[in-house]
């Protein structure tokens, strides 16, 4: 395939602020295809509750379906210890034969790019596109990421076409589109605390959360669910 997105993160769960964004890119993108990626144990939540793969997994499955070239790969649980996105990234471009390898992250993790591991070598592999988070964007972003990083990054605006990039080169385009201010880490406290989310995620979600009685108050989200 020749131009494909790829969008890691825990998903947990996945939400309308995940999927709005990633609908904006890959219409302007114009991606043959848009892969989820949901993280088995990423580094960066060592030692913190994560919902099973399964159900994460299933969740992404259920709200990508009414999209015809939306996918999920499962090839982080497929691995041990903790994943990288770098090496998750390469193992795909050579399982999809992808010529133009474009990987999308939240403005709010983006910030943090420095942190990552071999992050160098992420950003030599893949075009990245910053989709808008509220927490940080414009100067404030600006002011988070390497110095190396700032001649890259290229503000886009949604449906606008945007051209083939130059052979060998890496951009960071900034996918100027509406925020939505809400994170996974908001819906899982709504629901602890009894409060409904059916408005911020897909219905099919919000049914399967219901149904396997996921981030309920005084459940433990890592065991027997």
């Amino acid at each position: 395939m020749r131009r494909v997105g790829f969008f890691g993160g825990t998903f947990d769960p996945v939400h309308l602020g995940h999927l709005v964004p990633a609908v904006r890119a890959y219409e302007t993108f114009r991606f043959e295809a848009m892969v989820f990626i949901p993280g088995a144990r990423p580094p960066h939540k060592l030692g913190e509750p994560l919902t099973p793969f399964s159900h994460r997994f299933a969740m992404l499955a259920l709200a990508t379906q009414p999209y015809d070239r939306f996918l999920v790969s499962a090839i982080e649980s497929e691995r041990k210890g903790p994943t990288y996105t770098v090496d998750t990234l390469r193992a795909l471009r050579e399982r999809l034969s992808v010529e133009q390898l474009y990987f999308l992250m939240g403005s709010d993790s983006f910030s943090q790019i420095g942190s990552w591991n071999r992050w160098q070598e992420l950003v030599e592999l893949a075009h990245l596109v910053v989709l808008h988070r509220d927490t940080v964007w414009g100067k404030a972003l600006e002011a988070r990421v390497p110095e190396v990083l700032l001649g890259r990054m290229r503000t886009i605006e949604p449906f606008r076409k945007v051209p083939d990039p130059e052979p060998g080169s890496r951009w960071i385009y900034l996918l100027e589109h509406e925020p939505f201010p809400i994170s996974a880490t908001h819906l899982r406290e709504r629901l602890r605390a009894g409060l409904t989310i059916h408005e911020l995620v897909p219905p099919e979600v919000h049914r399967y959360i219901v149904k396997h009685r996921l981030y309920h108050q005084g459940d433990e989200r890592s065991d027997g669910i």
